[in-house]
């Protein structure tokens, strides 16, 4: 069993969390286990992986999250499509970004389009946690 998954995040997303201008991640579905990290790729033009994100239970609609960030609003009112909202807690950035290249030739990664258990990259995963280097954003 995992306790994260990886997703993929559009840059500006991205750059709003790392500012903590949006502090929920939206999904229109979550893995049927609880989720306690998300390894994010940024996809293109970045196309690396770039953060873990510790992450808390998730808020389902129509349950309503605190209206503090980008997209939180819309979240509740329901003009989203998304019907989850997982609050981010904690943000790391690993120091240096790895390329989709090297994702690919080591770990024969691709880029999830909604997610991917931590299963999925048996090698990966475990770098990850024991031998990437991250910094704390917040």
């Amino acid at each position: 069993m995992t306790n994260g998954i990886f997703i993929s995040i559009k840059p500006p997303y991205c750059k709003l969390i790392k500012s903590r201008e949006k502090v929920n991640e939206f999904r229109s579905k979550i893995p049927k286990q609880p989720i306690k990290y998300f390894w994010v790729y940024e996809s293109a033009p970045s196309s690396s992986l770039k953060y873990c994100a510790i992450v808390g239970t998730p808020v389902h609609f129509p349950d309503k999250v605190e209206e503090v960030g980008n997209g939180d609003l819309s979240f509740n009112e329901g003009n989203s499509k998304y019907t989850y909202a997982y609050p981010i807690l904690k943000l790391y950035e690993l120091t240096e970004a790895i390329p989709l290249n090297i994702l690919k030739e080591m770990y024969q990664f691709s880029p999830p389009q909604g997610f991917a258990y931590c299963a999925r990259y048996p090698e990966l995963d475990p770098y990850l946690k024991n031998h990437a280097q991250w910094r704390e954003v917040f």
